[in-house]
């Protein structure tokens, strides 16, 4: 499946596009994940990064629907984007999914998912590219930091303890943990 990425105003020049090694090196060297995905979203060529999207050889999952190889948090959502994307020719980018291999234990990763639609030189829609970053750790850290800066806000406005425990209780409750214990001890002399 060779064909143009159709993105706003940059082309790539067709001695580029129409060399195999400038797709391979694509596929092999791409920092991202990237699906191509034909008109009916199944899977044609997969190149993955993120730990969740090694579970399955790529032969295993070839030809197979997205959907059929990966639970996604919001399924609905990411494929209606990729029709979306397939229908209009615009461009979509930066959606953020949860992800993990179907039916496998382990963590959920947190992916950023963009997509182009693909098309022949002559415009036939090919099917869609999805480019996929793994932003986990960052969100977790954006998170994290979100936390404190509410303890910062709202913790400590007064010299009540116990007003100052509540406070802490609040901020850390339900962001950073399900549920909070605060122990005051007396200090001996």
């Amino acid at each position: 499946m060779v064909g143009r990425v159709r993105s706003g105003s940059a082309r790539p020049t067709a001695s580029a596009g129409r060399n195999p090694e400038v797709l391979e090196a694509l596929f092999h060297q791409s920092l991202a994940g990237l699906l191509v995905l034909d008109t009916e979203l199944r899977i044609r060529r997969v190149h993955v990064t993120a730990p969740v999207l090694h579970e399955a050889p790529p032969e295993q999952i070839m030809g197979r629907h997205f959907t059929d190889v990966y639970d996604l948090s919001a399924p609905g959502e990411v494929e209606a984007m990729l029709h979306s994307v397939l229908e209009s020719g615009a461009p979509a980018g930066g959606q953020m999914v949860g992800v993990r291999p179907k039916d496998a234990p382990g963590p959920e990763y947190l992916l950023s998912v963009s997509a182009s639609r693909l098309e022949s030189p002559q415009g036939r829609i090919l099917g869609v590219l999805a480019e996929m970053l793994d932003v986990t750790e960052r969100e977790k850290e954006a998170a994290r930091l979100r936390v404190l800066g509410s303890v910062r806000e709202h913790v400590g406005r007064t010299l009540d303890v116990v007003a100052t425990c509540e406070e802490l209780v609040q901020a850390v409750v339900p962001a950073l943990a399900d549920i909070a214990v605060v122990e005051v001890a007396r200090t001996l002399r």
